[in-house]
């Protein structure tokens, strides 16, 4: 007991220390709402509480007018819809609803509040402009969960939804994974961060799939579901402080959390070789299996004090490689004869099967698991996550000089 109290100790000592001390390499999750308080004659109102109340999960934000009217509610949830409510002794409240919150930019929001006479609410409805504001701090582009959900995608991949953006260009590689090449620079110097938490492999052994610069871009496989994505933000070049460490450009994702409403969502989507053309040779496909499925299941554990959010999200597929020593089917490798030796010598001698020279078709699975729990701790919020992925791919590419057996 003696030990385990001082490892106890040791522990927390340790956990404060690096929650105090400032990151090395500091990103953005949240955002922020400020404003001006006036009176029906313009006059600046100070003293005034202004309470945010994210109506979704009943997260309360408050704050209070400074001297000059303005106030700041920093480190709000990104998305809504916020109701906003403006108090002060003499004066009716005003209530601002209807308010969405966007990832790493300041919502302005006016407010008015008249005499009171009598008690009573004043109802407004503020109209935000997303594009001309004066909290953009550098070249970005936020991609909102609307965007996210209504545009099509085949690999359901964030650069489906990036290259939305005139920031993003797409760069193709042999399995049909693409990269996000932000303003022209390599995707190697990108920064890709999920809530906070940095997402890059600029390694990669393999040299198809490996180079969208994320974990699993060697297997094909993305490192979250994109069914828990609620807003992408691409910064191209930024002066906020809180963002840097990279050349290229910033690929911030937050996920999404569960609120008071139970809601779930399954999807299957699938393609074969029926759905696909013949190709420049003219012949049928092989075999082609493309199936992906899933769902996401999110609600309250304790009404405005806890929320769950779970996603499961597999991935199967089965790709010909074009090329058949047999010429049944792609395109025809020829060396028959040299490639049935190589089989015969390896069966022979070594008593190992290589396969046979029909075209070979290859694997690419993968299985994604994510969880998040959100609390509301008075005025303080924990997030506890983990995401799991698993992906296996048959690496190889064929061509007029490489053949690759079954």
């Amino acid at each position: 007991m003696k030990y385990f109290r001082t490892a106890l100790y040791a522990a927390v000592a340790f956990a404060t220390v690096a929650w105090a001390s400032p990151g090395y390499a500091q990103t953005v999750t949240t955002g922020t709402i400020t404003g001006i308080v006036q009176d029906a004659q313009g006059g600046v109102l100070p003293g005034v509480t202004v309470t945010a109340l994210h109506t979704p999960t009943g997260t309360s934000y408050e704050a209070v007018s400074q001297g000059d009217g303005r106030f700041s509610l920093l480190n709000v949830r990104v998305g809504g819809p916020y109701q906003l409510t403006a108090a002060l002794a003499g004066f009716r409240n005003a209530v601002i609803g209807e308010l969405n919150v966007r990832l790493g930019e300041a919502t302005d929001v006016p407010v008015k509040m008249q005499l009171a006479t009598v008690t009573e609410t004043v109802v407004v409805t503020a109209d935000v402009s997303p594009v001309f504001t004066g909290a953009h701090s550098g070249t970005s582009e936020n991609i909102g969960s609307a965007v996210i959900e209504n545009l099509p995608t085949i690999t359901r991949s964030m650069m489906d939804i990036a290259r939305s953006s005139p920031y993003v260009n797409a760069l193709p590689s042999d399995d049909g994974q693409a990269a996000m090449s932000v303003a022209g620079r390599n995707v190697r110097y990108n920064n890709v961060q999920i809530d906070g938490a940095v997402n890059n492999d600029v390694f990669a052994i393999a040299s198809e799939g490996g180079n969208t610069g994320m974990p699993g871009g060697a297997t094909a496989v993305q490192p979250v579901s994109l069914d828990v994505i609620q807003e992408l933000q691409i910064v191209v070049s930024p002066y906020d402080v809180r963002q840097g460490m990279f050349s290229g450009g910033g690929i911030n994702a937050i996920t999404k959390s569960g609120t008071n409403q139970m809601r779930g969502s399954a999807f299957y989507v699938f393609r074969d070789e029926n759905l696909v053309g013949t190709g420049p040779a003219n012949k049928e496909i092989l075999m082609l299996e493309d199936k992906q499925f899933g769902g996401t299941l999110g609600g309250p554990i304790l009404r405005n004090r806890a929320f769950f959010l779970g996603n499961v999200d597999w991935g199967r597929k089965k790709t010909p490689s074009g090329y058949s020593a047999s010429g049944t089917s792609g395109t025809a490798f020829g060396h028959t004869a040299e490639i049935q030796r190589v089989i015969d010598i390896a069966k022979s001698q070594y008593g190992y099967d290589p396969g046979g020279i029909d075209e070979f078709i290859r694997d690419t699975n993968n299985n994604k698991v994510f969880i998040r729990t959100d609390f509301n701790l008075g005025d303080h919020q924990l997030i506890v996550r983990h995401n799991y992925v698993d992906g296996l791919n048959d690496v190889g590419v064929q061509s007029v000089t490489t053949y690759k057996l079954l």
